[in-house]
């Protein structure tokens, strides 16, 4: 009978598509594996591919002494940033890669390759579903689901940061894997309001708890189209099956020969991410330690890595540089340190030195980048004036790089540039090339003024890359014709869709408060001038007011704190008034960050207030005037009050500070930034964005590219009106709501899938309430009976609760409380009793009350139970899952043997404690003794007596320091060995050792792992 399942659906036919990649395949079952143990390094593969790369003969103990080498460095608490510097620099090391000559290099694949920590045995190991090698080396691993799996691609992402990157023992093996990708065979999902991505195929690399998981969406829509694949034969298909442990008949099913198509999801993924050159060029140029509070490891995004090699394709055009249009958020500063890397290679190989600048135009961008770069690891260097900037310009070469510096790059702060800009001298003929990095380059760049034409002709030979969100479209001032063509695009559709960032929620104030500050407008001086209005204590005093009023109220809503708020000032004196008038009259703390050339403090007080403001919670709000309207990324800023209208492109820099993707401490997860619309600014929105399309139309036709979108940027109550109508009519398709208990009687024929979508969907709606709550359009929230959509998701609520009570019983009721389990049942039971018209059934009715009472007795046993991976407690779990499965009710007296099946559980739930607590006894109360000799009686061959004896040996050697670190301390290895020492000569003596000699140290790397646990 044909197998349809994961490695049938998913998995051979990935493994097959990296063998048409030209990948060699690895069997784990072949005489000539030799896998080195610590660093699960295919000797076989590794030994003749590092002779070939390094054009020299390894011995054996060369081989040897090289993979311990890797061994100690995997073992540093650096992300593997030692290991990796060797992989891609390897100086008088032996060269691990050869990133010059692709075909040097030896790739394999290998699957279901056992990431074990005791040698001898797969305890404890993790099992990639497809490892990639290179040169014998497992660099990469792709795990895959089949389409549709329970809990999506997000339950493989939970197990790889919850479970595997927080197990110390396999630190060392994170910090060899350079690209962790997952796939269940499915396109990404269209819409951006999922809960949880669910479907698709993502890549990371390994960075601790601050691990996150990034799509790949393919660019070159030619690659696939055109890619060389290799014909791999039926006979290789089904030599794989059978190794991978299947009847190799199954490779000629209609079923797997559909999965095996180049242009399944998962298939053209693996060509994305994989293809030899792409794996490599990752490899080299992808990764970026980040120097934070805590230390990091970045992968490039997918738009950088496009960017970064359309740098290079315009620069072998004979191209001297053009446009960068990546929207804000997408890490446009990110960008330009990866390309260091790139383009001063690309550079090397022609014998031509670089020299980097990045061009700012403000002081504090300066600063900001600075850190960034530094951050990253390029040595920095600050250009603040002319003189500074002339320094650098002339220098041909890099100097003082320092071993810890992967490149350099002077920052450079053109803002109080006087008259003409230094021309570039080469006074000794070297050969080199200049590189500017143009920061935000829809501003300070006119091409009728001084600082563009200065900074253009200060080497007329120097490569110019703009980088920008928002290019200038003005028929006067256009960026693509000051710095050239677009080198690489990327818009807020796809920044959306990606998660790099959120969509902006208009709100316009509310009538009341408008005519209050409209009637403070209405001064009898027709004469004063606009700010003499704005900047009057009567417009503050009302403004104040009401933002005061409407900040509270929405961190209120949100129930969150920890979220901050910016007010955007007409003037330097309206902010410095509003900032008072807060410290007067508002228990709100604000930071004031403005130019004031006048208050040599204030320049200090802007820093300290940008810095508290990204590392703590205070200020609540920033009030700011043309400062951090541009380049200050901070994702607690959530909300912004637009006091001045921005113009085209500084209009979407400005509203988009607010637009980072934000969790905060509690966990809620924020789908909008925020804009109180003081200014009515969609007028300029809309003409702003209408030029963009228009531009984005006339580059698709000219180059025939599908460039994407700007369109749905910023929302308002209108959008969440439409999206609260769409959730409505989705979830009528489903069931009915209209009377609850038989909406109740519905939710019993659903399956779990579509109970989470009921409540996705019922979810949706109660957030577009508060959302136009949030609007104040109470108009359209009184369409949503808020109550009536309590009622629903607590019933969709308690079936999910009790569908997976059903299904993971024990789990569940160690977790939660005897109240909470009573009510889930209760509530089950009620909407069978009310489905076959028993009449009313309340929580007093003495056989529920009876029923009740058994269930908690139970609930107190599992909790009572220490070790919940033992045999006994998976079989009542067991017993437990298939009572309340086949809970069927057609008469109350059905309660009643129910409870007596119960009764018969909870008698085994009682025994199992009972022999635990014998057992914990004969080792002093200590249950990592117990859990211990649970696990060896069902896994070792030997007498329950002996294993017994055996452990109350080894406790009576080591009782002395079981409750001290000493133990833990010491390692595993000395653990062992200090163990032997003292209890192998008694385990002779009582002639027990013959019997347990073949798992003795298995045992004892057992009882080290539960002395960890219940230490």
């Amino acid at each position: 009978m044909a197998r349809f399942n994961e490695d049938t659906r998913v998995k051979i036919p990935a493994t097959i598509q990296f063998l048409r990649l030209k990948y060699n395949y690895q069997s784990l079952k072949t005489d000539d594996v030799d896998i080195d143990f610590n660093t699960k390094i295919f000797v076989n593969r590794f030994k003749p591919a590092l002779e070939k790369i390094n054009g020299r003969p390894f011995t054996y103990d060369e081989i040897k002494s090289i993979i311990t080498d890797i061994h100690n460095m995997l073992k540093n608490n650096d992300l593997g940033k030692e290991f990796y510097n060797w992989l891609i620099d390897p100086k008088d090391k032996a060269k691990l890669i050869d990133f010059t000559d692709i075909k040097n290099n030896d790739f394999a694949v290998v699957d279901e390759l056992p990431f074990s920590v005791v040698e001898g045995t797969e305890e404890g190991s993790f099992r990639p579903d497809i490892n990639i090698l290179i040169n014998g080396m497992p660099l990469a691993f792709l795990e895959v689901k089949k389409p549709n799996n329970e809990g999506g691609i997000q339950k493989e992402f939970d197990r790889m940061i919850n479970k595997r990157l927080q197990n110390p023992d396999y630190k060392k093996f994170f910090n060899m894997i350079q690209i962790v990708a997952f796939s269940n065979n499915m396109e990404y999902e269209e819409d951006d309001d999922v809960e949880d991505v669910k479907a698709g195929s993502f890549y990371t690399t390994p960075n601790g708890m601050n691990t996150s998981f990034s799509f790949f969406r393919e660019d070159d829509e030619q690659f696939h189209l055109k890619y060389e694949y290799k014909d791999i034969d039926k006979d290789t298909i089904k030599y794989v099956m059978k190794d991978c442990g299947y009847n190799p008949a199954e490779a000629e099913t209609p079923e797997f020969e559909e999965n095996l198509k180049t242009t399944s999801p998962c298939n053209s993924f693996v060509t994305s991410i994989f293809d030899k050159e792409r794996f490599l060029y990752f490899l080299q140029y992808g990764m970026m330690f980040v120097n934070e509070q805590v230390p990091q490891k970045h992968i490039m995004r997918y738009p950088q890595f496009f960017a970064t090699r359309k740098i290079i394709e315009r620069l072998e055009s004979g191209g001297k540089g053009g446009i960068i249009w990546h929207t804000q958020g997408s890490g446009k500063t990110a960008l330009a340190a990866y390309s260091n890397r790139v383009i001063r290679d690309y550079y090397a190989k022609k014998n031509i030195s670089t020299r980097f600048f990045f061009v700012v135009d403000r002081l504090d961008l300066l600063t900001q980048a600075s850190i960034e770069f530094a951050n990253r690891g390029l040595k920095t260097v600050n250009c603040e004036d002319k003189a500074g900037f002339t320094k650098e310009l002339n220098k041909t070469l890099s100097t003082d790089l320092g071993s810890k510096s992967i490149g350099e790059i002077c920052v450079v702060n053109i803002q109080k540039f006087e008259g003409k800009m230094p021309e570039a001298k080469n006074d000794y003929k070297a050969n080199v090339q200049r590189i500017f990095f143009i920061d935000e380059a829809h501003r300070s760049y006119s091409s009728t003024g001084e600082f563009f034409k200065n900074l253009m002709t200060c080497d007329l030979d120097a490569v110019y890359i703009a980088l920008t969100g928002t290019p200038l479209l003005s028929k006067k001032e256009r960026s693509n014709l000051k710095f050239g063509d677009y080198i690489h695009k990327y818009f807020y559709d796809k920044s959306i869709a990606d998660g790099y960032t959120l969509r902006i929620k208009k709100e316009n104030i509310d009538t009341v408060a408008k005519s209050e500050i409209k009637k403070n407008l209405e001064m009898e001086d027709n004469q004063l001038e606009d700010k003499d209005v704005y900047e009057s204590d009567a417009y503050v005093q009302a403004l104040g007011a009401f933002i005061e009023r409407d900040f509270v109220n929405f961190r209120l809503q949100n129930s969150d704190l920890s979220i901050g708020g910016m007010i955007v000032c007409r003037t330097n004196p309206q902010a410095k008034k509003v900032h008072e008038w807060f410290k007067d009259n508002s228990k709100l703390s604000t930071g004031l960050v403005i130019t004031d050339t006048d208050d040599p403090k204030q320049k200090q007080i802007n820093k300290n207030n940008q810095l508290d403001f990204r590392e703590t919670l205070s200020p609540d709000i920033l009030i700011v005037n043309f400062m951090l309207t541009t380049g200050y990324d901070v994702k607690r800023l959530k909300k912004m009050y637009l006091l001045r209208g921005p113009h085209a492109q500084s209009l979407l820099q400005t509203i988009s500070r607010v637009n980072r993707p934000y969790k905060s401490p509690s966990g809620k997860v924020y789908k909008y930034g925020y804009i109180v619309d003081f200014v009515d600014i969609e007028q300029e929105y809309d003409k702003t964005i209408e030029a963009y399309i228009k531009e984005l139309e006339a580059d698709l036709n000219e180059n025939g590219e599908d460039e994407g979108s700007l369109s749905g940027l910023v929302i308002d109550k209108e959008d969440i009106n439409r999206k609260f109508h769409k959730y409505a009519s989705e979830l009528e398709d489903i069931v009915s709501t209209d009377n609850l208990e038989k909406f109740s009687k519905q939710l019993t024929y659903f399956n779990k899938e579509t109970l989470l979508k009921i409540r996705r969907l019922l979810n949706g709606i109660k957030e577009c309430q508060t959302e136009f709550i949030l609007s104040r359009a109470m108009d359209y929230a009184a369409q949503i009976d808020s109550d009536k959509n309590k009622k629903l998701l607590k019933a969709t609520q308690e079936r999910i609760d009790f569908v997976n009570l059903s299904q993971n019983t024990v789990d569940m009721m160690d977790v939660i409380s005897n109240d909470e389990v009573v009510e889930i049942l209760y509530e089950f039971i009620k909407v069978k009793v009310i489905i076959m018209d028993l009449g009313q059934i309340t929580q007093d009715n003495p056989k529920f009350k009876r029923f009740s009472e058994v269930v908690k007795d139970i609930q107190n046993e599992i909790k009572r139970n220490k070790n919940k991976g033992d045999i006994k407690i998976r079989k009542l779990d067991e017993l437990l899952q298939k009572i309340f499965n086949d809970l069927s009710i057609s008469d109350l007296n059905d309660l009643d043997n129910i409870t007596d099946v119960l009764l018969e559980a909870l008698e085994r739930a009682r025994n199992i404690n009972y022999e635990n607590e014998r057992l914990s006894k004969i080792y002093g109360g200590n249950y990592a003794f117990v859990k211990t000799y649970q696990d060896a009686i069902e896994t070792y061959p030997a007498d329950k007596s002996e294993i017994e004896r055996t452990l109350v040996i080894i406790y009576s050697v080591i009782e002395d320091v079981l409750d001290k670190e000493i133990v833990i301390v010491q390692g595993r290895k000395n653990f062992a060995d200090s163990v032997k020492s003292k209890a192998t000569k008694i385990l002779l003596k009582e002639k027990l050792y013959g019997k347990i000699k073949g798992f003795y140290a298995q045992l004892l790397n057992d009882l080290y792992t539960n002395i960890q646990l219940f230490k």
